[in-house]
């Protein structure tokens, strides 16, 4: 599609003039690459890319352009051609999605860690925990407590000045046969460069999957992932997790967890039976759809609102015991909201709640009679200043 600008008192269109990455000099590596790094939206909203020019692996020296997470945790593939067909792409990128097929969680924290590191500045540090806080904020949209990726079938976004026939054949094809039980696994997207005079625009247009039809075959492909979808949870499918009574499942779960984090997780439910005990809390216990998270909500009698879970992370083999402080302290109790800002900090995912793992909390114990004072706050038993002094 051509791009015209209005000229005049928008008497008429005059067109733009197309051109191409070689005649303007523009390079595939250190110009399109580094520039599509830094503003990966330009491709996809929601794109976090976690690893530019990505060769972990044995026996190959080919190297991923940009490897990226969208934004419901997929892996993606990034591959990037300069030239007018993108001539070959498609096979390469099916190749390098294959070599990083399944990698971990803790993998993908690694990579992204060690790229941060490789990209910071001269003099700045890099936290050791800044990947997965990052991950954990990109991903705080999603409806899960735990940082969930899915690479078993990573998705792949082609990127060229132009596309082959040829090539969006294939990719069609495979998109509707081979693939079509997961539904839009590779994106074209043609980078096609206008001249304006001085300046040097850029079109950024998805070719493949058609954009009439895209958001109803994602829809389509996430009923039939979910409807595909069963997990063991102690002994039962529970396709979307499941919401159990009490605090039963929750103590069951301890005993699956590794044994040096009993202490802590012990320590946790026997806070929350205390509440339960004092009528300041009731108490609930979610299981997600995988059956590696376990949340003990302990709601606010009579509200349909809790201020805190304490967790059980079971996932990629253990990670203890957790606190998650939930944005209704805001509302409920606002005295203590300030106070547990100074014990735990600011909040600083975007959904406003705030994770602290037990191993990194000195203060456990600190925080436990904190939680307790909030409870009594949320439920109206705290005396205020004036009625104590009268």
């Amino acid at each position: 599609m051509a791009i015209y600008k209005m000229v005049g008192d928008k008497e008429r269109l005059e067109a733009v003039a197309a051109t191409s990455f070689g005649q303007e000099g523009v390079l595939e590596r250190s110009d399109l690459q580094r520039i599509l790094r830094d503003q990966p939206e330009v491709l996809e909203d929601g794109l976090l890319v976690i690893a530019e020019e990505f060769g972990n692996w044995e026996d190959s020296n080919r190297r991923i352009d940009l490897l990226a997470l969208d934004s419901v945790g997929r892996l993606v593939v990034i591959e990037l051609k300069r030239g007018e067909t993108g001539g070959h792409m498609d096979l390469q990128a099916i190749r390098y999605a294959a070599m990083v097929a399944n990698v971990t969680y803790e993998q993908i924290v690694e990579y992204y860690q060690s790229y941060l590191v490789r990209r910071a500045t001269d003099g700045q540090e890099v936290e050791e925990d800044a990947a997965e806080s990052l991950i954990r904020d990109h991903l705080a949209g999603t409806d899960v407590d735990v940082p969930t990726v899915h690479s078993e079938i990573p998705r792949i976004i082609l990127d060229s000045e132009n596309f082959s026939k040829e090539l969006t054949t294939c990719v069609m094809w495979l998109n509707d046969s081979w693939l079509s039980s997961e539904k839009l696994d590779i994106k074209c997207v043609r980078l096609q460069p206008h001249r304006n005079g001085e300046e040097i625009l850029l079109e950024a247009s998805v070719v493949v999957p058609l954009p009439e039809a895209s958001d109803y075959q994602i829809r389509l492909a996430q009923r039939e992932r979910e409807s595909r979808a069963q997990y063991a949870v102690l002994g039962q499918n529970a396709g979307r997790g499941q919401h159990f009574d009490g605090s039963e499942v929750f103590l069951k779960s301890i005993a699956s967890s590794q044994e040096r984090f009993h202490s802590g997780l012990n320590l946790l439910y026997e806070s929350a039976i205390d509440l339960q005990r004092t009528g300041l809390a009731e108490l609930s216990t979610y299981v997600n759809a995988k059956g590696d998270l376990l949340r003990l909500e302990l709601g606010i009698p009579g509200q349909s609102k809790y201020l805190v879970s304490f967790n059980n992370l079971l996932h990629k083999g253990g990670r203890g015991g957790e606190i998650s402080f939930w944005p209704d302290w805001e509302s409920v109790a606002p005295e203590w909201r300030l106070r547990m800002n100074e014990v735990i900090g600011q909040p600083t995912s975007k959904n406003g709640v705030q994770h602290r793992r037990l191993s990194r909390l000195p203060n456990v114990t600190e925080v436990l009679r904190a939680i307790h004072e909030a409870y009594r706050e949320a439920n109206g038993l705290l005396i205020g200043q004036e009625d104590a002094q009268a």
